[in-house]
């Protein structure tokens, strides 16, 4: 076995392991006591929300798109583009898909879709706009009849030109030149352009995502990867915490314990150094998972909810500091705490070996320099 480094020793920083999950993503903080369901949240939000919602959504899919870029653009001069993915630097002069975003109380119709779809029209006439490629309706909820139509691309394109021919009041207020420009391209263009995205279709994709726990109030998916300690130890990670535990074993156990070796070696201290090592190991995969899979410090949060109550366990006067670790490691194992993210992962393993990150840090410190205690 590797001998401990001396404490002077300049010691590289603490790498991470290389994760399987994703980086997160910014999104909403939690809340642990609501436990709507995704859509009912939806119903609460705002426009805005909703918008910043797909376009996180559509960010997503950018890679398998191939969006260059995607921002959102909705307010009332949007010309019935909410979120914009442009495909090549040329943005909206060159080929991009719009994102309309719809949230009401009811789901959306077909009624309510046809005067947007007059938009991109308008705005490719009126303005340098080219038309999008794709121009997608997404709602929390769609109307069968309008997905019906979407589906049916020449139904639905026969019925977009008898919804110009009747009339309506948005139709009237246009000056007559561009209306005949507009139903003119309508008329050249082909209606698969036009596609209906709800709620449960973006989910299928969004659970997948660091995002969605937070984002949704939910416990994060999958668990953390269990990470096994290396014969060797990874002085990078295990150095002070090893030292601690040295100087525990010295003063209780055999004060010719000098080395790591020796310790692994010794009768009753290599087993325990064994476990102790073990939960070290249990922590990091826990700190990782919590890094990868939910947005935020959520981990740190955590550590700092349980130190705040083995600081005070440590302060007391033990005998050796054999003893003291030992106080400190019962209480890790019934302190309570506060994060129903990480809860269901923060079991006894991890929770000891969090003691040993604290160790690892210098918050917890196992032997006092006093001449007695």
């Amino acid at each position: 076995m590797t001998e401990l480094p001396c404490r002077e020793e300049q010691l590289p920083p603490a790498a991470d392991t290389v994760s399987p999950y994703t980086i997160p993503a910014q999104a909403v903080a939690p809340n642990p006591f609501d436990t709507r369901t995704p859509l009912q949240q939806v119903f609460f939000w705002s426009p805005v929300q909703w918008e910043e919602f797909t376009c996180e959504w559509v960010r997503l899919r950018a890679k398998e798109e191939g969006y260059l870029g995607v921002e959102i653009i909705g307010g009332s001069n949007d010309r019935g583009a909410d979120v914009v993915a442009f495909q090549t630097e040329q943005k909206l002069n060159g080929p991009w898909h719009c994102y309309q975003c719809k949230r009401y109380e009811r789901e959306l119709t077909l009624a309510q879709a046809l005067p947007e779809m007059l938009k991109p029209f308008v705005a490719a006439v009126e303005t340098s706009r080219t038309l999008p490629t794709r121009y997608f309706f997404v709602a929390p909820r769609i109307a069968p009849r309008l997905v019906d139509a979407v589906l049916t691309p020449q139904d639905l394109k026969q019925r977009f030109l008898e919804h110009l021919n009747g009339r309506p009041q948005h139709v009237r207020e246009l000056d007559p030149g561009t209306l005949a420009r507009a139903r003119e391209l309508a008329e050249a263009t082909d209606f698969t352009m036009f596609w209906t995205v709800n709620l449960a279709t973006m989910l299928e994709l969004y659970a997948q995502t660091p995002m969605f726990p937070a984002r949704f109030n939910l416990p994060p998916t999958g668990k953390p990867d269990k990470l096994v300690p290396p014969e060797q130890p990874d002085t990078a990670l295990e150095a002070r915490f090893l030292e601690q535990l040295l100087r525990v074993y010295q003063e209780y156990f055999d004060d010719r314990i000098h080395t790591l070796a020796d310790a692994f070696a010794h009768r009753e201290t290599g087993p325990h150094l064994g476990r102790q090592r073990e939960a070290l190991y249990a922590a990091e995969a826990l700190r990782m998972f919590a890094r990868d899979s939910v947005p935020g410090e959520v981990y740190q949060e955590l550590q700092a909810d349980v130190l705040v109550m083995l600081v005070e366990v440590a302060m007391r006067r033990f005998p050796t500091g054999f003893d003291r670790l030992q106080s400190v490691l019962e209480r890790a194992g019934v302190v309570q705490t506060h994060s129903p993210m990480l809860h269901p992962h923060f079991k006894n393993l991890e929770r000891i070996g969090m003691c040993h990150q604290f160790a690892n840090d210098d918050k917890l410190t196992w032997c006092r320099e006093e001449a007695a205690e």
